[in-house]
Formats: structure tokens, C-alpha cells, sequence
């Protein structure tokens, strides 16, 4: 179907866009536990067992804030596009309705004979 290439790309965008806003949001959650972490060990007293505990939860959590930095690199030129070519993405979502319409009235598409055949000929 010919809708289906825009509809792809129009969801590309959609889901490229969810994914970096998702990224930014794991981002800020990972530099509050990194906090969370930090004070923990300025202000209270552990032991050894916690001290370690804690390097493995900040080493996590680090992991995890690179993951998100890493994925909105990733998406942050997509979503500049998006930003440059708004009034595009609306015309391409008139376009798929367009299509789409098109495509349903020629699925439905049947013949009716405009001569009258003789079935015994």
C-alpha cells in the first residue's frame, strides 16, 4: 500500500521524538540518585559493606545516566528536523489521509456491466 511508507516515517518521527523525551527524563532520574548517592556518603557514616554497596549503585547508576545521554545524542538531530519541518510533518499527515482515502475507495472498487449480455449466446 502506498500509505504505508508515510505512515512508517511519520511514525518513525513520533516514536524518535517519545524516545529522546523518555532518554531526558531517565537523564535527570539518574543525576537525582547520583545526588541521593553523593550525600549519602558526605553526610553519613557507613561501614565497608555499605561503602561498596553504594560504589555499585552509583557505577549503575551512571551506566544508566550514559544509556540516556547516549540515546538523546542519538535523536536530538531527528528532533531538530522535526523542529525545521513542522509545517512538512502536517502536510505529510494531510497527504497520508489523502492516500488512505484513495486506497479505500479503490479497495471496495467493483464492475457493473453497462451492457446487458445475452447468457445464451
Amino acid at each position: 500500500m502506498t500509505s504505508q511508507g508515510i505512515e512508517n516515517f511519520l511514525s518513525y518521527l513520533r516514536e524518535t521524538e517519545q524516545r529522546y523525551h523518555m532518554a531526558e527524563a531517565d537523564e535527570q532520574e539518574a543525576n537525582n540518585e547520583t545526588q541521593d548517592i553523593l550525600h549519602s556518603l558526605e553526610l553519613q557514616d557507613h561501614d565497608y559493606h555499605d561503602f561498596a554497596r553504594l560504589s555499585k549503585e552509583l557505577r549503575e547508576v551512571r551506566q544508566k545516566r550514559r544509556a540516556a545521554k547516549d540515546t538523546m545524542s542519538e535523536a536530538a538531530p531527528v528532533l531538530d528536523w522535526i523542529d525545521q519541518n513542522r509545517p512538512t510533518i502536517k502536510n505529510l499527515e494531510r497527504l497520508l489521509g489523502d492516500v488512505r482515502k484513495a486506497e479505500k475507495s479503490t479497495a471496495n472498487r467493483i464492475y457493473t456491466p453497462r451492457a446487458r449480455r445475452d447468457s445464451n449466446a
